[in-house]
């Protein structure tokens, strides 16, 4: 092996020097070897039909000696391809990614391991609004782009206003695009169908608001469905928070001062419902003895919890695989749209019972 820094040609005794910040550059090899960087670069990128077999293998071992590495951006334009994948994460206005949610941090870290797989390099950009998004993409001439947490009145604006492969994660909209999600009504019924088993009847569900993404509203639609079945009213059933662990208090509060007294909750979120069994034990109310609780999303720290948390599960996995499964489809020129469908699992453990007397 050659000293690294220094290198000479046999003819000549030329020496060499690396290019800037120390790496090997085309212009380097072109020097060692004494010929044109164009016929450097012909024999680096296959176009050497009318290079010859001397110069061809005096070029090979002069990059393989030297340790030459072609640059992300050089072989991005080779192949007219950046090789970058775009994660669009809808966040709150401040631009927060908000990724203290372990499901979404989860969900993040498959993609990219997806990603990297594939050979694809992972930008995450957190945004606020579609145009904005649009106008950011088409800066920075991404391969294409996976979105997650669009509200559905905004799909259609970026199909409209961008060109690249795209997938939607947990969209719901009518628009004809490629998108991979959870049946989240299915596993918020599963999830109030089996705590109606238990015998409740006062049955809480607690997440944000109306106005948040359609997955939200999805499990509210199959909570709702469960309580009509069992011909109970689902007004003021709602009881609305954000979804962190640090919001559970609130939420405590909440459910304890309705005047519902309520038994149980359907909880939009593990993190969310791991953090009302603490808030609740502050108070000196036991899960399950005295307030029933499923979660949502099977997060590891749902089976570490004393009691271990019942809950729906999403494989999320899963939902990261298909997602770019689905995005390396439109990129190897598959055009055709495709909804991809995850069935949710109820994963029964050890925080719901019976109910008591209401929590007074």
């Amino acid at each position: 092996m050659m000293q690294q820094g220094v290198a000479l040609r046999q003819e000549g005794r030329m020496a060499w020097r690396p290019g800037r910040q120390g790496m090997v550059t085309i212009a380097d090899i072109a020097r060692v070897c004494g010929v044109s960087k164009m016929t450097v670069s012909n024999v680096l990128n296959g176009r050497d039909d009318k290079v010859s077999a001397t110069t061809k293998q005096r070029v090979l071992g002069a990059a393989a000696e030297l340790q030459y590495q072609p640059s992300a951006a050089a072989r991005s334009l080779s192949v007219s391809r950046s090789e970058i994948i775009s994660l669009v994460y809808y966040a709150a206005a401040d631009g927060d990614l908000g990724l203290s949610n372990p499901h979404d941090a989860m969900l993040l870290g498959e993609i990219e391991r997806h990603l990297s797989a594939a050979g694809k390099h992972l930008m995450i950009h957190a945004a606020t609004d579609a145009s904005d998004t649009a106008r950011r993409l088409r800066s920075w001439n991404v391969d294409g782009a996976l979105f997650l947490g669009v509200l559905a009145d905004e799909v259609e604006q970026l199909r409209r206003h961008q060109d690249v492969p795209m997938v939607f994660i947990d969209a719901y909209t009518d628009v004809e695009i490629s998108t991979v999600g959870l049946d989240d009504a299915h596993g918020s019924y599963d999830a109030t169908r089996h705590l109606l088993s238990a015998g409740h009847r006062s049955i809480a569900f607690v997440g944000p608001g109306a106005t948040s993404a359609g997955v939200i509203n999805a499990r509210f639609t199959g909570f709702s469905r469960a309580l009509t079945e069992a011909q109970i009213d689902v007004d003021d059933m709602r009881v609305l928070t954000n979804l962190t662990f640090a919001d559970a208090e609130a939420a405590a509060a909440k459910l304890l001062a309705s005047p519902q007294r309520f038994t149980a909750a359907v909880v939009t979120a593990d993190i969310l419902a791991i953090g009302l069994i603490k808030a609740f034990a502050r108070r000196g109310i036991r899960v399950p003895d005295d307030f029933s609780l499923v979660g949502f999303d099977d997060l590891p720290i749902a089976d570490m919890v004393t009691p271990s948390l019942t809950t729906v599960r999403q494989d999320i996995a899963e939902k990261a695989r298909v997602a770019v499964d689905l995005l390396m489809e439109q990129l190897d020129g598959q055009s055709a749209p495709r909804r991809i469908i995850l069935e949710p699992t109820l994963v029964q453990r050890e925080s719901v019972a019976g109910p008591r007397s209401p929590i007074t």
